[in-house]
């Protein structure tokens, strides 16, 4: 995570803890957050499905994350080797939020 860290704040973002967890902004709106899982470090973007992705590298949470998506890392390489792209990333992510894009509501479940 501290390999991480100037990778973001380099880029312009606020450093916040929210949720127990070092959360990262631009003007106010949430772009990024850090999850510590046991086997890999998460680096998750709030509206990454609205992120290009040209790497391929941007995963689901699960199967009802509508617009989180993740970067994982599971060694200090990945960190290093990905560096480069989390910060295209979270630059795109800042784009995504000055234009004000957002992810459509859940559609409603139609009961038969």
């Amino acid at each position: 995570m501290a390999r991480l860290r100037p990778v973001l704040l380099d880029a312009g973002l606020t450093e916040q803890i929210k949720w127990r967890k070092p959360c990262y902004s631009h003007e106010g709106a949430n772009i990024l957050i850090l999850q510590e899982m046991k086997d890999f470090l998460a680096v998750m973007f709030f509206k990454g499905a609205l992120l290009a992705d040209p790497v391929g590298v941007l995963e689901d949470q699960g199967p009802i994350s509508r617009s989180a998506r993740r970067i994982r890392l599971t060694s200090v390489e990945d960190v290093d080797r990905l560096a480069a792209t989390v910060a295209a990333y979270v630059a795109e992510a800042i784009d995504v939020e000055e234009a004000g894009l957002e992810i459509g509501p859940t559609p409603e479940l139609v009961l038969v």
